[in-house]
């Protein structure tokens, strides 16, 4: 057997945009991945289906796995055959522990890639507005661990040098030694008015940041109950906050938006979401499965083609092309029900009729298994293919529920309801308990209808199902608590 490889991989902090192009192109190829607590549940949805993913951080059952346990781990899965990513949060060089997995790895004689990724240090500070440099305050940089300790229990750092030498100092998972950090730096000369920031949750919809002199900075997190993942920035362009933040002043920022899928077609809704500071899960995540899909047979006895949803367009020109069917054999009079079908047929040149009605006798129903009901009333149906839950995009939901991020969801039709009480189920979660705190935006006054039927009354009914009408709604509304 052939021997596998490691991709040792910085995530980046917080925003799972902020991964780098080559950490997600071995993400996405990897047969196995470890991830860290501080990886952004969102990026487990880059995963392929059929990777084993392990989870490094703590769990209920049990604590962190250690890490001469991880990196065996490593050795073991890529002395199977197996491609190995292991993900953690920011760069994984910058207190990652990269070099010990990597020393393991060498040291049994794997092949392996380390990819960097943005670090805390300077990312949290940006989302922040806050640079760590700037011709006016400050034109050097330092990044340091918080918690790594002396024999006397300090942390072991040169305090002198810091408080002598450094404009702008990051402090990495010091949270727990706030207080002391602050007071060394003052005791070696720092002066107590240095403006501090504290930024918690960092390039997250979660984010907070505390501004406070040097010598307040500890009584001002403690004061709003600041914890960790936090990073500490000491220097002059942290008082830039005020002045330069951007993130906080987005129109949907403080959002965690769950848009409720019933399809494995791409919409828009979720770009236009991020782009107004909210974050976004699309779930469940669909593969469009056509294994078990039937030979079309032949479509000249037909005068009448119902097509059910956007999928079923490319499975129905595939099957096509595959088996040499000209275009001029499908029937004259084409129809769906749905619009992101209507538009999928004009991006191949047909302009079908956006109908409900009633079919003829001589009619062909082509869609999607679990929408086989609604092909009663035609005279035959193509079964086009069938939806496969994404394994990635599960493990990204459950992460977000487990851990209570998520505050508001997007309902936009009657079958998502059906979907979202089955998606929660499965979670563990009882559906009208958990929607209660939740902003919970239904797309018109029939899936309002069906929220109501199972006990929820949605906190916003959509006169336009679209976009803008969707941003706005979310805008005028408060976040929940």
């Amino acid at each position: 057997m052939n021997t596998g490889k490691v991709f040792l991989i910085g995530a980046g902090p917080g925003d799972p945009g902020l991964i780098t192009v080559k950490g997600r192109e071995n993400l996405e190829k990897a047969d196995v991945v470890l991830y860290d607590r501080l990886v952004h549940p969102l990026l487990l949805q880059y995963v392929q289906q059929g990777a084993e993913l392990i989870y490094c951080g703590k769990l209920p059952e049990r604590h962190h796995l250690r890490q001469e346990t991880i990196q065996q781990i490593l050795v073991d899965k890529a002395a199977e055959g197996f491609t190995v990513a292991r993900l953690k949060g920011g760069d994984p060089g910058m207190f990652g522990r990269v070099g010990e997995e990597a020393e393991a790895l060498a040291e049994a004689g794997i092949s392996y890639e380390m990819v960097p990724g943005i670090t805390a240090g300077m990312a949290a500070p940006m989302y922040a507005g806050i640079p760590v440099t700037h011709r006016d305050f400050s034109g050097n940089f330092a990044a340091v661990t918080g918690h790594t300790k002396t024999e006397d229990g300090q942390p072991g750092i040169d305090w002198k040098s810091l408080a002598a030498g450094i404009d702008t100092t990051a402090f990495y998972m010091g949270m727990k030694n706030l207080g002391t950090i602050a007071g060394r730096l003052i005791e070696n000369g720092k002066d107590p008015d240095t403006p501090a920031a504290v930024i918690e949750w960092a390039a997250t919809s979660r984010q907070r940041v505390a501004v406070a002199p040097l010598e307040r900075i500890q009584e001002e997190a403690k004061r709003r109950q600041m914890k960790n993942p936090a990073m500490t920035i000491v220097g002059e362009t942290a008082a830039l906050h005020r002045k330069l933040k951007w993130l906080e002043k987005k129109p949907l920022f403080g959002r965690f938006v769950w848009v409720v899928k019933t399809s494995a077609a791409a919409g828009s809704t979720a770009p236009a979401l991020r782009s107004n500071g909210a974050e976004v899960l699309e779930s469940p995540g669909w593969i469009v499965d056509t294994q078990e899909t039937k030979q079309l047979g032949s479509l000249y006895s037909f005068d009448h083609l119902h097509i059910a949803a956007e999928e079923s367009v490319d499975v129905l020109f595939d099957e096509m092309k595959q088996n040499r069917m000209d275009l001029r054999a499908l029937p004259g009079r084409i129809s769906t029900a749905s619009r992101r079908t209507l538009e999928k047929l004009e991006s191949y040149g047909l302009f079908a009729g956006f109908t409900k009605e009633n079919p003829g006798p001589h009619s062909l129903w082509i869609g999607p298994e679990h929408a086989c009901r609604e092909a009663e009333a035609f005279s035959q149906k193509w079964v086009s293919h069938r939806l496969t839950p994404a394994k990635g995009v599960q493990a990204s939901t459950a992460a977000l529920l487990q851990n209570d991020w998520i505050n508001t969801v997007v309902v936009p039709s009657s079958q998502a309801v059906h979907v979202l009480w089955k998606e929660l189920d499965r979670n563990g979660l009882s559906p009208v308990e958990w929607l209660i705190n939740r902003t919970v935006t239904a797309h018109g006054p029939e899936i309002e209808k069906s929220l109501r039927n199972r006990g929820v009354k949605p906190t916003v009914t959509l006169p336009s199902p679209d976009t803008e009408t969707l941003i706005n709604a979310l805008s005028n509304n408060s976040v929940p608590e």
